[in-house]
């Protein structure tokens, strides 16, 4: 009987613009979507004042047997699992939320986030610095038995996904805003494949759904609600990743943020953070006291990650390009030699940077 019932919810997940919202709207009307399927043609009126005229046409002519073969044709697919909001296994902490997907497909390993999950979210484009992070964060989170949650995207996503898996027993989740069918962005087919081996993959749309822009700010609700508090790497003030801060400040969850290069456009949305009350974060000890995770040795110690002050800065931007001479140095930070030298020293003293032959810098910080 559960299969049966999975089946019209599958069905009326794959009708196109049924998002979350419109589901649940059918659900109060029907009680459940089997029952939507065989009396919606003659509730055309209700149907229509429900989903607007040209979704409710979408709906009604979905109503047909080929429609449900194709929902059972994902059910019976041997690589993806479907669970419904009614499922005993549906996660609590993403039941709590104002919409969660009233169906999720997974693939991969089973969905666990139990263990005090953190999401880890930031800019596409983004930093050496931020991404390297990014990385290490989620490495000795993840150490410790923390899932981290991110949204395979490029950029901080990617890094925080590869830091959670190189973790002994590291298990990470990614939510997609497309279906199976497509792996986007196409360069992280790797990593989603090393994904589906030790983590699990998520989407609340039906596998042949496109990436389409619309579907990636309504899956962050998604990835903040998986998770108990959010991270926010780098962010600009218009980085998507802000989007799913207002989720995880909606959904009552902690908010933490790394500070950053007070200067560069990758950091501007994530000090102003800082400065409207999210949690500083140095260390993974910042976190794991919150959620009451104890600290586990490492292979890697633990560090703090360094904050750099305006010189040094400078200076970090400077060398993200590669290598650079003291000659070049003071033509790009516009320092004099005795302030440059002085902060090249201490950032060397600090583990940042690396002197080479021939008095050339290169950053030494990766992880």
């Amino acid at each position: 009987m559960q299969e049966i019932d999975q089946l019209y919810w599958v069905w009326l997940s794959t009708v196109p613009g049924i998002g979350a919202k419109r589901f649940y709207k059918l659900l109060m009307a029907f009680g459940d979507p089997k029952s939507v399927y065989e009396t919606a043609k003659g509730e055309e009126t209700l149907i229509k004042k429900i989903l607007g005229n040209s979704c409710a046409d979408r709906l009604l002519s979905s109503i047909n047997k080929e429609s449900l073969e194709k929902a059972e044709q994902i059910m019976s697919s041997t690589d993806i699992r479907v669970m419904t909001l009614n499922s005993k296994d549906y996660p609590p902490l993403l039941k709590a939320i104002y919409d969660p997907p009233a169906v999720l497909y997974l693939k991969g390993q089973e969905l666990n986030t139990s263990s005090g999950s953190i999401a880890i979210v930031g800019s596409r484009r983004s930093s050496d610095y931020g991404r390297m992070s990014a990385k290490k964060l989620a490495y000795e989170l993840a150490q410790c038995g923390v899932p981290i949650i991110s949204g395979l995207a490029r950029g901080i996503d990617t890094y925080a996904h590869r830091g959670a898996l190189e973790a002994k027993s590291g298990y990470t989740v990614a939510v997609l805003g497309c279906g199976f069918n497509y792996i986007y962005p196409p360069e992280n087919k790797n990593l989603y494949e090393k994904i589906i081996e030790r983590g699990t993959l998520i989407s609340e749309y039906p596998p042949n759904t496109q990436p389409l822009p619309g579907n990636f700010p309504a899956r962050n609700r998604i990835i903040s609600g998986l998770a108990n508090g959010t991270l926010v790497i780098e962010a600009g003030v218009k980085s998507g990743a802000l989007i799913t801060v207002d989720f995880a400040l909606e959904q009552g969850r902690d908010v933490y943020a790394l500070p950053g290069n007070f200067n560069s456009p990758f950091s501007k949305g994530t000090n102003e953070l800082l400065k409207q009350g999210a949690k500083i974060i140095t260390s993974v000890d910042d976190i794991l006291e919150d959620i009451n995770v104890e600290k586990k040795l490492n292979p890697k110690p633990a560090s703090k990650i360094p904050v750099l002050d305006l010189f040094e800065t400078q200076v970090y931007n400077a060398l993200e390009t590669g290598p650079k001479g003291i000659e070049q140095l003071l033509e790009m930070t516009g320092l004099d030699s005795g302030r440059l030298n002085a902060v090249l020293t201490l950032m060397e003293l600090k583990g940042i940077i690396k002197k080479l032959p021939g008095k050339t810098y290169k950053i030494e910080w990766t992880n």
